[in-house]
């Protein structure tokens, strides 16, 4: 009896160890549990909290952003207009400048415009006389009723103005007060002044060298207007002289007429 009330209190003992101790051990477990759950805790990531974050810096781009490159774009257009209107006042100060340069300018050549412009009035009347071009015989004379003979040509031909015997070098000078309106070279007189007098009166002078004068200029009678060439070889056997040839309204008339 008494051996077994022995180990029945060795059973009981031997239980009340073991619960305590499998008590024990849940405890620590419990414990062990929790304390890593805490920790996993701590190192979690809270992605809402991330994508919140993310949305708030989306927001603060989209209102921020744009404000600064508005602040940008209006800071580069004040310097932009104030650079225009500096440029646009030199420039209307340039301008004002140029125009009252110009206009002191105008004011000093109008006199010489003037003369320059002012072109005298021509005009040839029946009282006016021609003077020689050139101090001279007569070789070939005026002919438009009956053709002359030409040496140089060997032929007759009709002769629409006289030929003055003249020296090579010898000043030519115009006959009357005109302008200049053609300067040519032909084969048969060489280099060849037109000279419009007036009322349709027209002059020419051929054989020339050395011409003083170009178109558009007015001479009066008696200006220096060449020399006497060296004769072309339609009139190599006449020798050096000046061709005169006078005309109104294009029709020819004998110089001899109007030469005093």
């Amino acid at each position: 009896m008494k051996r077994k009330r022995r180990n029945r209190r060795r059973e009981k003992m031997i239980m009340l160890c073991s619960s305590a101790l499998v008590l024990t051990v849940l405890t620590l477990t419990g414990v062990y549990v929790k304390e890593s759950n805490k920790k996993q805790e701590d190192h979690v990531i809270d992605l809402s909290l991330l994508e919140e974050k993310k949305i708030a810096e989306a927001e603060y781009e989209e209102t921020e952003s744009p404000n600064e490159e508005v602040a940008l774009v209006d800071s580069k257009k004040v310097e932009n207009n104030k650079t225009l209107k500096k440029e646009e006042e030199d420039l209307w100060d340039s301008v004002m400048s140029e125009e009252r340069n110009t206009e002191f300018v105008v004011v000093e050549n109008k006199a010489d415009r003037k003369e320059e412009i002012q072109e005298p009035v021509l005009e040839f009347t029946q009282e006016d006389c021609l003077l020689w071009p050139v101090v001279g015989n007569i070789l070939i004379d005026y002919s438009m009723d009956k053709p002359v003979y030409f040496s140089s040509l060997e032929q007759y031909k009709y002769h629409p103005a006289i030929v003055i015997k003249a020296e090579v070098g010898q000043n030519i000078t115009a006959a009357a007060d005109g302008k200049i309106t053609k300067i040519e070279k032909q084969d048969q007189l060489g280099n060849v002044i037109t000279m419009e007098l007036g009322s349709g009166y027209e002059a020419d002078y051929g054989q020339l060298t050395n011409i003083q004068v170009k178109v558009g200029d007015f001479v009066k009678q008696g200006d220096y207007l060449a020399d006497v060439a060296e004769p072309t070889k339609f009139y190599s056997v006449e020798g050096s002289n000046v061709y005169f040839a006078l005309r109104k309204d294009n029709k020819p008339m004998n110089p001899m007429e109007r030469i005093q």
